[in-house]
């Protein structure tokens, strides 16, 4: 029994200190694969909660929003979400990354969900907070600012 706990202990310390993959969430939420979002969906249940996990899952669930088969599901999990990330960002105002993440919702979710009031201080955060920015996470927004209308040339 006491070989048995000194095996499980390597395993339950690896899975604590599981990680998020941010390229691989930024992919998911550029993608228009209901797969690929739900991947890393679940993924993220793995990580220890964070303002950070938390912050991630909450764009996430707005992004698979778009995939629900019904109007009302949609909304109870963009809703959902929205609250998610609006508590975080509300908790840390100038981290850059959460604005991002915003922003990158802002820009792509249908006009009927009135969710576009923020794009020009998030920007202005985005911008302020850019040199801050983990590496991954500045990949991402240059390659979203090529196509993005409130980022393009401005990075």
């Amino acid at each position: 029994m006491k070989y048995l706990i000194l095996l499980l202990i390597p395993v339950f310390s690896f899975q604590a200190k599981a990680q998020l993959d941010r390229k691989a969430i930024y992919s998911a939420l550029a993608s228009d694969s209901k797969e690929v979002v739900q991947k890393q969906l679940d993924g993220i249940q793995s990580v220890k909660e964070s303002s950070e996990v938390k912050a991630f899952k909450g764009a996430l669930q707005m992004k698979a929003a778009q995939f629900q088969k019904t109007a009302k599901d949609k909304l109870n999990l963009f809703n959902a979400g929205k609250k998610i990330l609006e508590s975080e960002i509300k908790s840390n105002d100038g981290n850059a990354e959460y604005r991002f993440l915003r922003l990158l919702i802002q820009e792509n979710a249908p006009k009927q969900l009135k969710y576009s009031g923020n794009i020009d201080d998030d920007v202005i955060t985005i911008v302020a907070g850019y040199s801050k920015l983990k590496e991954s996470t500045k990949t991402a927004l240059e390659s979203y600012a090529k196509k993005s209308s409130a980022l393009k040339g401005l990075l």
